[in-house]
């Protein structure tokens, strides 16, 4: 829906334009009227017009004045002049300042609306040009490396599964792997930042650079990095002559990986010597011995950051290959499940799950929480690592959403900050989560709660000034939502746009009106808030098969005739 203004010193021309456009609804217009270039600048400030429809000569504020600060503040407007006189200075003043049209009042309406519709077809162009897909693509590139991070991370860590990667989401996200086969990992970590280097742009600088050097030496895999805090990240590798080979020379490709695996760890000691050189940089590298299937690398990616953790001799400067070290990588599978704990935990706490789908996503990473701690209850330590963890981002949410407590009545505070209040460790966890989920359900309650109350607000008010200017914007005012937005809200609440529900609840009064009382037709027109009997007539005819007049004859009792 485009908004447009009209704007004229003379009231009879601003009315009669708006009668005119008002019977056009398949233009789907939100009309507003200035009876003036003040009143109109007033309008303008407070929010965008789309197309804006100006006498060019008025009192005051000239609409070539007023073109100009719409020029300013609303570039995209479209702007059409009307004129009782003809004038070719100022038509060539308008035209040089990007008026879209000039046109002579004397003109036909069919005119008028040839030219709003024009505009119209143009702001639609313009909306989906080539200006706009750059743009959203340029955006997407500047995305693409958080996204890599997230898909990738999340899958070496255990909280998206396999079946997340598909081989179409690798190529939208220009990750240079296949699914199809093995797959390389290497963990690094910087041990040591330089002192002057405290700024969180620098190290990512130098991140960057680190894996640059990590692709020159190893131009002949496709390599992809992921950086996984500030000063820890992990490669992902495998042979480019693989990829070029597809499912062919399936007899060359052992051979190919065993060579592949060969160069990447003799390969590692130069990444890190050209580091130190080159940034002033020491890094520890940690490798898989042997290329792995996909599914193999959450568990691998444990180990190997267990392994570079713990390193060897004074932790720094190392290089570690599985295998080669008894003892670095020994990490049983219920410290991998522990990470895996820990990082779907995290997760939860960084997820403020607004939408219904990151509700669902949240509900079972919940409900998944609750099944993979039933081994680690004794371990008193991890369970109170994990306990409180849950609990203190629980509390802080409930204050941050100012959540209604009433609605968490079920839930004891008390016995969430405190788990020794609960028979067993495990009892405790299970209320954890239950108070967690409630806390989902809660907010989602009072959301929809408002939700409904913005609705019976605007029906309401609807009601209750069926004569007034209900306009978007007028309502849009009236519960501090933007016009758009307030529009697609109540269309999703209640399956009715509300244009449509504003001429109903009109038709519904003037059904009322006609019938019940000795009101003339164009009294009942006023006080339903159609702006001309001729329009009213046409509407009332529409919803109802009948014109008022053929209405009233039809329903009213016999006692009124």
């Amino acid at each position: 829906m485009n908004r447009l203004l009209i704007v004229d010193d003379e009231p009879i021309i601003v009315d009669g334009i708006y009668r005119l456009l008002q019977e056009e609804e398949e233009l789907q217009l939100d009309l507003h009227r200035a009876y003036g270039g003040d009143e109109a600048l007033e309008k303008l400030n407070a929010v965008r017009f789309d197309i804006v429809l100006s006498d060019i000569w008025m009192p005051g504020m000239t609409g070539l004045e007023l073109q100009e600060h719409i020029n300013e503040r609303w570039p995209a407007c479209k702007i059409i002049f009307l004129t009782g006189h003809p004038d070719f200075n100022y038509a060539q003043t308008a035209i040089r300042n990007q008026c879209m049209d000039y046109i002579l009042k004397t003109e036909s309406d069919e005119t008028l609306l040839r030219s709003v519709r024009k505009a119209i077809e143009l702001l639609q162009t313009e909306r989906m040009n080539a200006g706009f897909l750059d743009k959203a693509s340029e955006q997407f590139q500047l995305a693409v490396p958080a996204l890599q991070r997230e898909i990738l991370q999340g899958f070496c860590e255990g909280i998206q599964p396999l079946k997340s990667l598909k081989p179409e989401l690798l190529k939208s996200l220009s990750i240079p792997l296949t699914l199809d086969g093995k797959v390389m990992l290497v963990m690094g970590r910087v041990d040591r930042w330089p002192i002057q280097m405290t700024k969180a742009a620098d190290k990512a600088h130098m991140m960057f650079a680190i894996h640059n050097i990590a692709k020159e030496y190893l131009s002949s895999c496709a390599l992809q990095s992921v950086d996984v805090e500030h000063n820890r990240f992990f490669w992902l590798i495998q042979p480019k002559l693989l990829l070029e080979w597809g499912s062919t020379h399936a007899a060359n490709r052992e051979d190919e990986w065993s060579r592949t695996i060969r160069f990447v760890h003799g390969t590692l000691e130069m990444i890190q010597s050209t580091s130190l050189e080159l940034l002033k940089i020491p890094l520890s590298l940690a490798a898989v011995k042997e290329g792995v299937e996909w599914r193999e690398i959450p568990a691998r990616y444990q180990k190997l950051r267990a392994g570079l953790s713990r390193g060897l001799g004074i932790g720094q400067e190392t290089i570690l290959i599985e295998g080669q070290q008894s003892g670095d990588f020994s990490v049983d599978e219920s410290e991998i499940q522990k990470q895996t704990i820990r990082q779907l935990v995290r997760k939860w706490s960084g997820n403020d799950y607004v939408s219904e789908e990151e509700k669902q996503e949240m509900h079972k990473l919940l409900s998944l929480l609750s099944g993979m701690m039933d081994p680690f209850y004794e371990d008193v330590g991890f369970f109170l690592e994990i306990y409180y963890a849950i609990a203190s981002h629980l509390l802080t949410q409930l204050n941050r959403w100012a959540v209604d407590h009433a609605a968490l009545e079920e839930v004891e505070m008390d016995r969430v900050s405190h788990y020794q209040l609960h028979a067993t460790r495990k009892d405790a966890f299970h209320y954890l989560i239950h108070a967690a989920l409630r806390l989902i359900e809660a907010r989602d309650d009072e959301k929809k709660e408002h939700t409904n109350q913005v609705v019976s607000r605007l029906n309401r008010y609807v009601e209750e000034h069926l004569d007034s200017d209900l306009s978007l914007t007028t309502l849009s005012d009236l519960v501090h939502l933007n016009p758009y937005y307030m529009s697609r809200l109540y269309k999703q609440m209640t399956g009715v746009n509300l244009p449509d529900y504003i001429t109903d609840e009109r038709i519904k009064k003037a059904k009322e009106l006609v019938v019940e009382s000795h009101l003339k037709m164009h009294e009942i027109c006023k006080k339903v808030g159609f702006e001309s009997p001729a329009y009213f007539t046409r509407i009332f005819k529409k919803k109802t098969g009948s014109t008022p007049q053929e209405f009233r004859e039809k329903h009213q009792p016999t006692r009124f005739k």
